[in-house]
């Protein structure tokens, strides 16, 4: 194999030397067949896909799989490392790191309105405006102008949204008072999202969309299984930037507020998403109120369409050009009978299962992402409990014998059909 190859095949990581020393452990648990092997192995596949770079193993805490334990071991590691070779230590690494995932913190904008909690939003530098994704067809070409359309706050009046836990008119109160145009209208997803409306009626929807937490809604929906699924259609809905907004609260009472902070932590590391933290409800008003004064300042001078290889090329400017989708194609995309992948369709599919819960779903479509890996897991190993032990959740639990039990009958009686 030639050195051009061999290079082309690394793969960039932010934290080479932990990934390296995890997998050095795991193999040698493995070897001795030690059970502690599987919390290597964990941690190692929540550690590849965050795209942070780490300077102690105290930092990653933060990750799912990561204890106490794992990160000290990893701490005197890199002690140990950092004295044999003091001049390319993780520092180093992390200075080389940084430019391949492209780190830059003066992207980060916070019109917090407490200086208590850091109010972090989504870059909205030129740089950051959504490019063209042909992921993204448009049946309908749709442009908008510069500064001849108006950024809308849309609010759900679904029956689900957490708004009404809250009394309406106090919303629309408060959002009137500060100024903010916006309607009321049914949303497949997220309870805030942004569209550009000209004057013929003419819309496209800003690629940001706003799920409400309260401490209470976010602990119940840890419990029931809603944070995960709410998750999986945010994904889905067509706007990249998911915005996670949670109200504290004098009085709370369900979950551990360590175990709240550890799975936003995972929604923020591990799902891209953006967690915002307010104290109160007022204070979510004026922070999705300053919000929209930034849409709108950002957006106004662009060009706005469905379609960016149709605009005239005597006016074409890649910088003032945004490729958006419209109101339809969003609703469409995160609509609970939109196209699947298969991956996607496996989730539905475990879900029918009684007594199979989404964080159970999950965990397994995480190691068998399609129908055919598992059913062919159940063949080769022709056990029934062979999923009773995958993990998942905070606390950590296992998907148990008797899913497992049910899972191997369905399957391994629809072998022959993939």
């Amino acid at each position: 194999m030639s050195q051009r190859t061999a290079k082309s095949k690394t793969r960039k990581t932010p934290n080479p030397l932990f990934e390296k020393w995890i997998s050095e452990w795991l193999k040698e648990a493995t070897e001795k067949g030690l059970e502690v092997r599987h919390g290597y192995q964990r941690a190692l596949s929540s550690l590849r896909k965050c795209p942070l770079p780490f300077k102690s193993g105290k930092e990653c805490l933060i990750l799912k799989f990561f204890g106490p334990k794992l990160c000290a071991r990893l701490d005197k590691q890199l002690e140990q490392h950092n004295k044999m070779s003091p001049d390319e230590g993780i520092t180093a690494d992390i200075s080389k790191n940084a430019r391949l995932v492209n780190v830059n913190p003066q992207q980060v904008l916070q019109p917090s309105t407490s200086n208590h909690y850091q109010n972090s939003i989504i870059s909205l530098t030129h740089d950051d405006l959504p490019k063209n994704n042909p992921a993204n067809v448009e049946k309908e070409k749709i442009v908008l102008w510069p500064n001849e359309f108006t950024v809308v706050l849309l609010i759900d009046t679904g029956e689900s949204s957490s708004l009404r836990k809250t009394n309406v008119d106090k919303v629309i109160s408060e959002l009137s008072s500060l100024n903010v145009t916006f309607e009321m209208r049914r949303l497949s997803v997220g309870d805030f999202a942004w569209i550009c409306r000209d004057r013929s009626g003419k819309e496209l929807m800003l690629p940001y969309i706003l799920e409400r937490k309260r401490l209470d809604d976010l602990s119940g929906s840890i419990q029931d299984g809603r944070f995960h699924e709410q998750k999986f259609r945010l994904k889905q809905c067509g706007l990249e930037n998911k915005i996670y907004l949670v109200e504290n609260e004098k009085k709370y009472h369900g979950l551990p507020i360590s175990h709240l902070q550890q799975a936003l932590a995972n929604t923020e590391v591990i799902d891209g998403f953006t967690i915002v933290r307010t104290e109160n409800h007022l204070e979510s008003m004026k922070y999705i109120a300053n919000f929209s004064n930034i849409l709108t300042n950002m957006f106004k001078d662009k060009t706005l369409t469905t379609h960016i290889d149709e605009i005239d090329s005597g006016y074409k400017n890649s910088s003032n050009i945004v490729n958006l989708i419209s109101f339809k194609t969003f609703s469409s995309g995160s609509a609970k009978n939109k196209n699947m992948t298969v991956r996607d369709m496996l989730i539905r599919q475990l879900l029918q299962i009684r007594g199979l819960s989404v964080h159970k779903a999950f965990a397994i479509v995480e190691q068998y992402p399609s129908p055919k890996l598992l059913i062919n897991a159940f063949k080769r190993s022709g056990n029934p409990l062979l999923l009773a032990n995958i993990s998942y959740g905070i606390p950590i639990k296992t998907v148990g014998p008797a899913i497992s039990k049910t899972l191997f009958q369905i399957f391994s009686a629809n072998d022959n059909r993939v």
